[in-house]
């Protein structure tokens, strides 16, 4: 337990909930593509899918602006 107390404390929590967030999103995106083999596309739900890409897009890129914070090194 102490070794793995020690791993925790060396990762940056930021991080770890990018990770997180990223793992998320990819999953939610890779259920609709499953969605998409049983059933055909609808106009609402592909306007909904590139919404979500855009807006996971544009969270990216902020969090990779210059001193967005987290590990500078």
């Amino acid at each position: 337990m102490a070794q793995f107390s020690r791993t925790l404390g060396r990762w940056d929590p930021l991080r770890v909930a990018v990770v997180t967030l990223g793992l998320a999103a990819l999953l939610m995106v890779a259920a609709y593509g499953f969605d998409l083999i049983s059933a055909p596309a609808t106009p609402g739900g592909a306007a909904a899918a590139l919404a979500f890409v855009a807006v996971a897009g544009v969270g990216l890129l902020y969090a990779w602006r210059l001193g967005a914070g987290g590990l500078v090194e």
